[in-house]
């Protein structure tokens, strides 16, 4: 995709992500979730907004994970759970909250979670007032130095066929199934953020691995 100054942010998102057709996953078994990749810019450059759990929360504590949470019966979409979950954990304005597309369903393996993630961008000029029964920190970082901020790890010894990205940027360190759908949002994306393009995951390997595991549960 070529990017030109009149081409926003926001639109080429917006291209790319609606372009494409989502992987969508039916895992039975699985608890329904979703989570928002909050992107907003700052001085031209995009930049993206994460949570650092408390020791309060039921799963993930003390980790830093994108907002969002498990499906409520009164949320009408899976969309609409992200919204509530972003808007209750950043206590920001769902009118700030503009949707720009979603990424392929993601399934964890101690939560019995399947991600929905979402991406939306927000006014640069913003404010939160967090839930700190949830919330420990809220942490925005700047993509391009993310982009280049990555290492990799062979966990198949940990009986994981697939690597485990890390994230290291400004003392805080992304992994786990928030990487991974960070690297997957940067392989879609990553012309459309300015950072070029990124190497593909291995989604299948996850779910192949999923699949198997649920099998053997039966």
């Amino acid at each position: 995709m070529e990017t030109t100054a009149a081409s926003s942010l926001r639109d080429r998102l917006a291209a790319v992500l609606q372009g494409r057709e989502k992987a969508a996953l039916d895992l039975e078994g699985q608890v329904p979730a979703a989570v928002i990749i909050p992107i907003f810019e700052r001085d031209g450059e995009p930049w993206m907004i994460f949570t650092r759990r408390t020791q309060h929360v039921k799963h993930h504590k003390g980790e830093i994970s994108f907002p969002g949470g498990a499906r409520d019966p009164q949320d009408e979409t899976i969309q609409a759970t992200a919204i509530r979950e972003t808007v209750e954990e950043l206590g920001i304005d769902s009118a700030m909250i503009d949707i720009v597309g979603e990424l392929d369903d993601y399934p964890t393996f101690v939560t019995n979670y399947l991600i929905s993630p979402f991406v939306a961008m927000i006014p640069e000029d913003h404010s939160f007032s967090h839930s700190e029964r949830e919330i420990d920190e809220i942490i925005e970082l700047p993509v391009r130095e993310m982009a280049t901020a990555v290492r990799t790890e062979d966990w198949s010894e940990r009986g994981r066929p697939f690597p485990m990205y890390f994230y290291e940027s400004r003392g805080y360190t992304i992994w786990g199934v928030t990487g991974h759908i960070l690297q997957r949002f940067f392989s879609i994306a990553g012309e459309a953020l300015g950072i070029g393009p990124v190497e593909v995951d291995d989604m299948d390997g996850r779910i192949a691995e999923m699949q198997r595991r649920m099998r053997e549960r039966r």
